[in-house]
């Protein structure tokens, strides 16, 4: 064999990797043929910033890595901002490239596709980031990315590989298996911790994304404590929004805040309680109560709060031990105070955006997977939109990219192909990935666009506004996006009324590539 196919025979065999999202090029022929030879389904986006987006959003639903191959230098600088939102949502990516030859690394003789140093750009992003020039290296890098995705904060990965390396003969790679333990709390803690948690009158719990797999174990601790769960955008689903504590993602609010930090103790799990779930203008929450935190990241257990009890470990068997010390019966009005919640966060969305959320709301079937890009309607969508199951909302919550909708919602539809996909992007954002609605077409992919077309950025417009500043770079427009959409072989309509928009959705999602236009303009 040759390194490339035994690196991917390796991934195939004994780590069950089954697709990779890339594109072909001369420096990772041997990777490809290592991916036709282990029957790995190669995903061929039409930019390499769709394969890491589409790998991320496979993550999303299946709660494996996405596996991205990528050619040096370009293939890899435009991989980076899906790489660097993964990073940032904890979210685990193996990112194999192929790099310059042994002999041109940092040489700066200017060969094809040269970086510096490729392992070194890539490195801030990622949980490690390694160029390779031994094979033998090999299989303990890969057992040492899967420890990472599997045992610790689940990040990125990088190995960069001279195409040289990638061409020689070896034997096949054998597994090095590296044993790794999860953190656990101790037995005190969790004693300490519940004791917290039974004592309150007024207990809220906060979870986020390293909630994803404890959906269980989450709902039945906050139906033992009767306590309301506010969810951040990473979270959404973990606690079905039809559920009576279901606070949804109703961080932002002010007046949430506000209850939140007057609580007399807030249990919260996985969550770095970012500026981004908070949007207050960097301020912390100043809890006046005792606070539980759960995270398996010990660095992270103690930034922006200092928890009253910190419990590091991995949040469904942490949830689980707690569960076991927790007395039920106090009631603390728990369905109350996340109605009261819900209620508040309707009231304050724009009038302008309520009635297109009420009809996407009415058209979204139980099972639906929602893509949103960063557009005016996808931030209201966060809070009013229902999920009903964990990895179904795939958002660009913390990092804040454009263009990310359409391929999040195509790795969905491969990860799932039989859920309904529904993406919602602007139309500044669509053109950044517009080229992959050609991918989703190759794929069958079943995907529905809504496109909230207002002829440019208009949330940068209200900034500029906001401050006083004459607009500039924002009146930007996609022409005809009908058109664009039938070259790529979607169909595609406009959308004037809220109630058109939901006799399209629901034909369009058991269809897919649709793409319906609310051309906001003309309204």
């Amino acid at each position: 064999m040759r390194v490339g196919e035994a690196l991917i025979d390796l991934l195939a065999t004994h780590y069950g990797v089954d697709v990779a999202f890339g594109i072909p090029g001369v420096h990772n022929i041997e990777l490809y043929r290592g991916l036709e030879r282990s029957r790995v389904r190669a995903i061929s986006p039409r930019h390499e910033q769709g394969a890491g987006f589409m790998a991320d959003g496979w993550s999303v639903v299946t709660g494996r890595p996405g596996v991205c191959v990528l050619i040096s230098g370009p293939g890899v600088t435009n991989a980076l901002t899906p790489i660097a939102q993964a990073y940032h949502d904890s979210r685990p990516m193996l990112v194999l490239a192929s790099t310059t030859p042994t002999d041109a690394l940092g040489a700066q003789i200017g060969p094809l596709h040269d970086l510096p140093d490729q392992g070194a750009l890539v490195r801030s992003v990622c949980a490690f980031s390694e160029t390779v020039t031994e094979p033998k290296e090999l299989p303990a890098l890969i057992e040492r990315a899967w420890n990472v995705f599997n045992s610790s904060r689940p990040r990125p990965v990088h190995l960069a590989i001279p195409m040289d390396v990638l061409e020689l003969d070896c034997d096949p790679f054998t597994r090095v298996t590296t044993p790794t333990e999860v953190p656990t709390p101790s037995a005190d803690d969790l004693a300490r911790a519940a004791t917290i948690l039974n004592e309150s009158r007024s207990l809220v719990i906060i979870a986020g994304g390293g909630a994803k797999d404890a959906s269980d174990e989450l709902t039945a601790l906050a139906e033992a404590l009767d306590a309301p769960v506010v969810l951040t955008g990473n979270a959404k689903g973990v606690v079905p929004s039809r559920h009576p504590l279901c606070a949804e993602n109703t961080l932002v609010f002010g007046r949430v805040q506000r209850e939140i930090e007057a609580a007399d103790a807030v249990l919260v799990v996985g969550s770095e309680l970012s500026d981004t779930d908070l949007y207050n203008n960097g301020r912390a929450l100043a809890f006046t109560g005792s606070v539980v935190r759960i995270d398996i990241d010990e660095a992270q257990i103690s930034r922006r709060v200092t928890p009253s009890v910190a419990l590091v470990g991995e949040a469904r068997a942490t949830l689980e031990q707690l569960r076991a010390h927790v007395l039920p019966g106090t009631t603390r009005h728990g369905s109350d105070r996340a109605r009261t919640w819900r209620e508040h966060s309707r009231n304050k969305t724009s009038k302008e955006f309520a009635p297109w959320l009420a009809a996407i709301e009415e058209a979204l079937p139980d099972d639906a997977i929602v893509a949103l890009d960063s557009t005016q309607l996808g931030y209201s969508a966060h809070w009013w939109l229902p999920a009903n199951h964990s990895r179904s909302w795939l958002a660009p919550y913390g990092f804040g990219t454009l263009g990310c909708a359409l391929p999040m919602a195509i790795g969905a539809s491969v990860a799932a192909p039989h859920r309904p996909v529904l993406a919602i992007a602007g139309d500044g954002g669509w053109l950044f990935t517009v080229a992959e609605m050609a991918s989703a077409v190759d794929l069958g992919a079943n995907v529905t666009m809504i496109l909230w077309d207002n002829r440019g950025y208009q949330q940068i417009r209200q900034s500029f506004d906001d401050v006083d500043a004459p607009r500039m770079g924002v009146d930007v427009s996609s022409h005809d996006p009908l058109t664009i959409a039938k070259g790529f072989g979607w169909s595609a309509i406009d959308i004037t009324t809220p109630n058109e928009l939901q006799s399209h959705l629901a034909m369009a999602l058991r269809s897919g590539r649709q793409l319906l236009r609310v051309c906001v303009e003309k309204l």
